[in-house]
């Protein structure tokens, strides 16, 4: 698999580590809080057809994604185990994954991937496709006796932790398939009561069982996610996401996550990102370099791009990279990035009303850094990995404008495993 652009590391060898740019929001609830608009027109490919850009920039592109296959490896066991009530073999494969801080190509972790996947299996398509569409969930539609076998063991002494682990992510799903994706002012009473009832018990569960888990990062992950879905203090925030990082330090999906729950909107004040990020780059850029400085800010401006007034350009250009160089599969998160950044630059994503000249200007820079890391770190397309709504037309577009004055002299480029070839004029 290509790595990146040969871009030098003067920190020295390849560093591993993972990037998972997710939140504690439901999917549903995450993309009610952008707001699409038309991208941008760029003359030269815009004027083009699909089959005339088609010929001046071929794209090499794989189907599917990484995280599928290398999840099902766990989970087809998995489901079995919870079929046959095989709660030994369910927690022990659990926490030898939870141990290694074993990761999907994507980065995510496989303990928090499976439990989800589980979960998911449990309930039925017809429930998941209720989630995905962010409708609330009610107990007619999700019993929670489905989940009864998994809290009879539980009761019993000699349950290990890992299974209450997986009990405390079930309740937390739940609540959040309960809450819906309506904002607080819009959703009905009876969705955010019974959503609070299930964290309060993943609450419950986690409280129980903390004194077992000390080096857990499965723990301190679910930890995090109910404290921020059950309501918090900023500092209590902070000090939950302190110990998730020293419970997985090559992860960054605690900054990533982190980040996104300090913006105003939830749990910050108006520089709290920033100082947080700056923080995290002063006690990490040795062994993380940038990498926790972007994740900070990357999933923060997909919510709010009000925050590229805050940040350094050059240091997130640098984190960017830095993902990339220790991610589990840089290909998926080059082509992840690239979706973000696509998105967040394009005039009008995420806000109302007009938008002021410093931002125009910001989404300009972060539109640059864009096109930067498509010419220079892009190898094989991975449409899945750019996520819903993005066919390969629409990528093959995006990509265009990396190479727009390329494309206008008449030279055909190839984006394929060896990155960005660009061919000479016609």
């Amino acid at each position: 698999m290509r790595l990146l652009a040969q871009i030098a590391d003067s920190r020295g060898a390849d560093r591993p580590g993972a990037l998972r740019m997710v939140m504690s929001l439901p999917n549903a609830l995450a993309n009610r809080l952008r707001r699409h608009r038309a991208p941008d027109v760029h003359s030269a490919v815009h004027a083009m057809t699909t089959e005339e850009l088609s010929q001046r920039l071929t794209l090499t592109v794989i189907g599917g994604h990484p995280d599928r296959q290398d999840l099902a490896h766990h989970l087809k066991p998995s489901i079995l185990d919870w079929q046959t009530q095989n709660w030994d073999n369910l927690g022990q494969r659990i926490a030898r994954l939870d141990s290694l801080h074993a990761a999907l190509p994507s980065g995510e972790r496989v303990a928090t991937a499976l439990g989800q996947a589980l979960f998911r299996h449990i309930i039925g398509p017809k429930v998941c496709q209720m989630i995905e569409r962010g409708q609330s969930v009610t107990t007619s539609e999700l019993p929670e006796q489905l989940f009864a076998p998994l809290a009879r063991a539980l009761a019993k002494s000699d349950t290990q932790p890992a299974l209450h682990f997986l009990a405390a992510q079930f309740n937390l799903e739940t609540g959040w398939a309960r809450r819906g994706n309506d904002f607080t002012e819009f959703a009905l009473e009876d969705a955010i009561f019974s959503a609070q009832a299930r964290f309060r018990v993943a609450r419950t569960i986690l409280d129980h069982i903390a004194s077992r888990a000390p080096h857990s990062a499965y723990f301190s992950e679910l930890d995090y996610r109910v404290r921020a879905a059950e309501g918090t203090t900023e500092d209590e925030l902070n000090r939950a996401a302190l110990r998730w990082t020293r419970t997985d330090p090559k992860s960054l999906t605690p900054y990533a996550v982190h980040g996104q729950h300090l913006l105003p909107r939830w749990y910050g004040e108006e520089t709290s990102l920033d100082t947080y990020a700056c923080k995290v780059w002063s006690k990490t850029n040795e062994t993380l370099g940038a990498a926790a400085y972007s994740a900070c800010y990357l999933s923060a401006m997909e919510a709010d791009p009000a925050v590229l007034l805050d940040y350094d350009p050059k240091t997130f250009r640098i984190g960017l990279i830095d993902m990339m160089q220790q991610s589990e599969d840089p290909d998926v998160t080059c082509n992840a990035i690239l979706r973000a950044l696509y998105e967040v630059s394009t005039e009008g994503f995420g806000i109302d009303g007009r938008e002021t000249i410093a931002l125009r200007r910001a989404r300009k820079e972060l539109r640059d850094t864009f096109c930067y890391l498509a010419r220079n770190t892009l190898g094989p397309v991975m449409p899945d990995a750019w996520g819903r709504g993005w066919s390969e037309t629409r990528i093959l577009r995006a990509l265009a404008e990396a190479f727009e004055d390329d494309i206008a002299s008449g030279r055909h480029i190839a984006i394929g495993l060896d990155g960005a070839v660009v061919g000479e004029a016609a």
